[in-house]
Parts: structure tokens; C-alpha cells; sequence
């Protein structure tokens, strides 16, 4: 019997942001407005605020401007109906006997755990879908859906696959984020069609789109790089840059976990050659090193294949005969 599990909120917000259109609203001091599609079409870059129509329009400031988040939103049975076709279309594809996903819940504990930056924080101002309570409903009530409380649903996939794969099942996790790339498993991602099957320890390459890879080499690489759409950096408090293909130049010729960690450590440490005492955003003040941080982002990176699975970098070492100092 073929099973396969979803990460439902790759669908869900798919199919509620499709059933909306969005835009802004600025209002000047003065009284003058002015619609835009979105906030870049009016100040350029979310972090640099530069660009857009404010640079063309000099006589302007960003503060003299209101700005309302405006949408329009078509019926949930829309969103509905275009959550039922994409799950049909997969189990067809598939040819699955039998299908169940995960939401998102209640609680998330890598927000607990993170010190240094707030995870996910690049997202506080992002506005929730419409429909997005009512199409998590329909899931549970519909399509086998379970919420994933205190983890995320890449977890609870992962999970389930690790479980699928000692007991020699026929399962399949339908997926949506190239954090599955670093885990085993039989993975199908339904935006491209593309069924892999990924074990061991993997490899990385450079495509005109970017650095890309599998199994463990590739979590080594999110690790040592980070991941913007998580909000996690591991050169959050270094004084070094950190881009992917320089990431990519000390992996790339890794053929082990010892080689990749002996050039996870040197890599670490070139961000962090010395202790510092850093302040993150909650206002705590205290001493990091490059241990600490490659730690953190181990906890972040690393998805779990049990309920409290997490890395410890200190037993990695040891294990590998690598010394930390």
C-alpha cells in the first residue's frame, strides 16, 4: 500500500493567497493617496526602504505616509475548491492508496529555543491569509489533516517518513521547502513534479539559480549559510561576510561527516575568532563563540526524525575524533 503525507501549509497558502488581491494604501500628511500593489512598489527594498515611487517622487518622505493593507477576497469556497483539486491532482499523480498531511498548530519550539535571532521573525508583519482558519478546518474535517503543536509540519513529515523507512514502507512526503532536501526519504515536491529519493550523506553543486544539493551535506551547508526565509544567519553576530558560495568552496570537496565538520568548525570559526558579547532583540545581554553559534543553528536547520531529536555539535565532535580546541 502506497501512503503518502503532505505538508498541508505548502497548499494551504497557495491556495488562500490565490483567492486574494492585495495592495496598499498611502496617505500623505497632506491628504493626497495613492494606491500601490505592495509595499516595494512604494519604497523599493523592505529593509533598505529605498527605490520605488518615493525615489522618483524626491519632494516626499516615507514618514509623512500612512500606509493601510488593503485586499479583496473572493469566497472561501473558492479557496476550498482549489485546496480539493491540488489534493486530488497529487494523489493521482501518485497513485497513493492512502493520504493524510500536517498544519501548522499551537507553539513552535525553535521560537522558544533561538537566542539569537527571533525565528521567523521576518515575518510578524506579514497579514495571515482570509481564509486561512476556515481552509485549515476543511482539512481536518475533509482531508486527514493534523495539527503539528509545539513542532512544525516539516517535522511531523519527517518524522513520519524516518518511522516509514525502518519499517520498509511505501510512503512518500509531498513537500514545498528545500529543507527536506537534507533528509532521507522518498520526497515529491508537486510545484515541479520532482520525485527524489535522497539518502546518506549527499552532495552540493552550483546551478545558474544558486547552490543546490541533498542528504546531509546540504543541512551542513543551510547550517553554515543560514536561511532568510527562517530568519536564521549564521553570521548574525560575526564581523565577516558570509555568502553561499563561499559556504559552498569549503563543503563543495567534502566526502565524509569528519571532513565536513573539521570545515563547519573552520568555517565558524573564521566568523567567530574570538568570543563576543552580543544583544539580541529580547534585550538579553551575554558571551557567544563560534561553538555556540553553529550549535543554535544545528537546532534551527535540523529537522526532527522523532519528537526531540535534536543535534548535539559537542557529541558530533567527539564522535568524529575531532577535537574543539
Amino acid at each position: 500500500m502506497k501512503t503518502i503525507c503532505i505538508d498541508y501549509d505548502g497548499l494551504l497558502f497557495k491556495a488562500c493567497c490565490a483567492v486574494e488581491e492585495r495592495s496598499i494604501i498611502v496617505k500623505h500628511k497632506t491628504g493626497f493617496e495613492k494606491q500601490f500593489k505592495n509595499r516595494t512598489e512604494f519604497y523599493g527594498h523592505h529593509k533598505k526602504k529605498s527605490g520605488g515611487w518615493l525615489a522618483l517622487n524626491k519632494e516626499y518622505n516615507l514618514e509623512e505616509f500612512e500606509i493601510e493593507d488593503t485586499r479583496t477576497v473572493e469566497p472561501v469556497e473558492h479557496a476550498l475548491g482549489l485546496l480539493k483539486r491540488q489534493i486530488e491532482s497529487i494523489v493521482s499523480n501518485l497513485e497513493a492508496d492512502k493520504y493524510y498531511g500536517y498544519i501548522s498548530g499551537e507553539g513552535n519550539f525553535r521560537k522558544d529555543i533561538c537566542t539569537l535571532l527571533p525565528y521567523k521573525g521576518n515575518r510578524k508583519d506579514l497579514i495571515t491569509p482570509f481564509h486561512l482558519d476556515a481552509a485549515k478546518e476543511y482539512l481536518k474535517k475533509y482531508h486527514n489533516a493534523i495539527a503539528s503543536n509545539a513542532r512544525e509540519p516539516d517535522d511531523c513529515v519527517t518524522t513520519d517518513m524516518y518511522s516509514a523507512i525502518k519499517k520498509k514502507e511505501n510512503f512518500i512526503g509531498v513537500v514545498f521547502e528545500k529543507d527536506y532536501l537534507g533528509c532521507d526519504g522518498t520526497w515529491y515536491w508537486p510545484d515541479n513534479g520532482e520525485l527524489k529519493v535522497i539518502s546518506g550523506f549527499g552532495e552540493l553543486h552550483r546551478e545558474d539559480t544558486g547552490v543546490k544539493g541533498t542528504g546531509r551535506l546540504w543541512k551542513y551547508f543551510q547550517c553554515a549559510l543560514g536561511d532568510s526565509s527562517d530568519h536564521y544567519y549564521a553570521a548574525c553576530f560575526s564581523d565577516q561576510k558570509n555568502g553561499e558560495v563561499s559556504v559552498y568552496n569549503k563543503l563543495k570537496d567534502c566526502t565524509n561527516d569528519k571532513e565536513a565538520f573539521e570545515a563547519m568548525k573552520e568555517h565558524f570559526m573564521y566568523l567567530y575568532p574570538e568570543p563576543k558579547v552580543i544583544t539580541n532583540w529580547k534585550g538579553d545581554t551575554f558571551e557567544i563563540d563560534w561553538l555556540y553559534v553553529m550549535q543554535e543553528m544545528f537546532y534551527l536547520a535540523h529537522l526532527e526524525r522523532w519528537e526531540g531529536d535534536r543535534i548535539d555539535v559537542r557529541k558530533c565532535f567527539k564522535n568524529l575524533g575531532i577535537k574543539i580546541c
